[in-house]
């Protein structure tokens, strides 16, 4: 059985920086500076992307938009469709609100 010395243990840990409750992972990007991240990451997730120095980067994940639209063309127009009618008060109290 082989024992490890506190400072033999440092040194092999000073390697990695380890933030929060996360685990120690190596990722390596490919060529085109892609990187594949561990599960529970989905295909189509979000991620927002904090550099925060050192070459360090944080990865947060965002929360998918609840609502779907769906794009299509009416009258030549493009026009987003969400399923949801809104009412004319509605809309004046939002064009009201743009600057």
């Amino acid at each position: 059985m082989m024992r490890f010395t506190p400072r033999a243990i440092d040194k092999a840990l000073a390697k990695f920086a380890i933030v929060g409750y996360t685990h120690c992972m190596i990722i390596t990007a490919d060529s085109r500076r892609r990187v594949t991240l561990p599960k529970p990451a989905q295909p189509g997730d979000a991620f927002d992307l904090e550099r925060s120095g050192n070459g360090q980067f944080l990865l947060t994940r965002l929360e998918k938009p609840v609502h779907r639209v769906a794009l299509s063309r009416k009258d030549g127009f493009l026009v987003a469709t969400s399923g949801r009618r809104i009412t004319m008060a509605e809309t004046r109290k939002l064009m009201d609100q743009f600057p």
